[in-house]
């Protein structure tokens, strides 16, 4: 396990992967009507809610009743952001922690720095913060994004080592340090206005001879740096 400077031990999550929903698989069962199949939760802190239908020649179709699964972990980091910007544009990203461990804990924030945005000085990175049991804090940070396509953020939540007063609570020194990453993306679009152009043609060709045709695509000389594309 890595260390930090007390020689603390620290445990570290990556958390990179969240769908919006998870599961839409088809399969075959045997003539027990059951099936095992070994999945990766996400890493969504969530409830997940599943159901399942079925159908078989001799008894028809089958419907079976909602499940349910919980993914949690008592110390967690989430990102608030858009779906998209415009590039150029300033937007307030969110990091919240939750404490659900039964004692406060001191812990250090941090988003990483990147070239594909700025964040503004004046934003919160890397503090530290007291949070009680069953409790929560959240810092912010002005980001104005500089380039196109999908842009990572990658932001840490660590528990630190230390004693002393959270509030009116001690501070329980842990064996382990914990610290939970989350990558989350947006995509960044560029700004002007969007103007489409459609060629059509139409090939005719033999196995002898294979043909073929030119298309001259013509960009505009006010075009947006990084915005043109062409799709076939």
């Amino acid at each position: 396990l890595p260390e930090d400077v007390t020689g603390c031990s620290i445990v570290e999550n990556v958390r990179k992967y969240f769908p919006e929903t998870w599961l839409w698989n088809l399969m075959s069962v045997d003539s027990s009507g059951k099936a095992e199949v070994p999945l990766t939760i996400p890493d969504t802190i969530t409830e997940w809610k599943a159901g399942m239908f079925c159908t078989a020649q001799d008894v028809g179709f089958g419907l079976s009743p909602t499940v349910s699964l919980t993914a949690f972990q008592p110390f967690f980091l989430d990102l608030t952001l858009p779906y998209s910007v415009i590039r150029g544009e300033t937007f307030t990203l969110k990091a919240t922690v939750f404490n659900y461990l039964t004692q406060p804990i001191r812990v250090k924030i941090t988003l990483e720095k990147s070239d594909n945005y700025h964040v503004d000085s004046s934003g919160k990175g890397e503090d530290r913060y007291c949070i009680d049991p069953n409790d929560r804090v959240t810092v912010t940070w002005s980001i104005a994004l500089k380039s196109l396509g999908e842009v990572n953020f990658m932001a840490s939540a660590e528990s630190l080592p230390g004693e002393g007063l959270c509030g009116s609570q001690a501070i329980v020194q842990p064996d382990v340090g914990r610290k939970d990453t989350i990558i989350k993306s947006l995509l960044v679009e560029p700004e002007g206005i969007e103007k489409e152009e459609t060629v059509n043609t139409l090939i005719c060709a033999v196995a002898e001879a294979p043909g073929s045709e030119e298309i001259s695509l013509k960009v505009a000389e006010n075009v947006v740096e990084g915005s043109a594309r062409a799709y076939y």
